[in-house]
């Protein structure tokens, strides 16, 4: 399942999709559990920033967000065989991207409290 490293976070101004992200994640994580022994593999892809025109369609830019790119970014094809390896391998998540995977590591072992203070610090608007 398509899932994000956004559904890890609580993200102002994109709460609806890391929330949704968060459910896919979840919900494959649920439902690897259901079907294990059952010959059926389960794995949740949660890439970081993808070098895709989602910035565009998801219509950051109007808000004055301009397209980024460099080292969170991770190209579409490295993240496509980042999941079929994990498929191949019956991981049951990946997160494709060194620098998103130290990022991710590091965030997951925060406490939810500092993450708030952070994020009274954040611009989304």
């Amino acid at each position: 399942n398509v899932s994000s490293s956004a559904g890890f976070l609580p993200l102002p101004g994109i709460a609806a999709y890391a929330a949704t992200k968060a459910y896919v994640t979840s919900f494959s994580e649920a439902i690897r559990a259901e079907t294990r022994g059952c010959g059926i593999t389960v794995t949740a892809l949660c890439p970081g920033p993808v070098d895709t025109e989602f910035a565009e369609v998801a219509n950051r830019e109007s808000r004055g967000e301009k397209p980024r790119s460099g080292l969170m970014h991770v190209a579409v094809e490295k993240v496509a065989q980042a999941g079929l390896s994990a498929i191949e391998q019956d991981k049951a998540l990946i997160i494709p991207g060194l620098a998103m995977k130290i990022v991710m590591a590091i965030t997951r072992a925060l406490p939810l409290s500092a993450i708030r203070v952070a994020l009274r610090f954040t611009s989304y608007n």
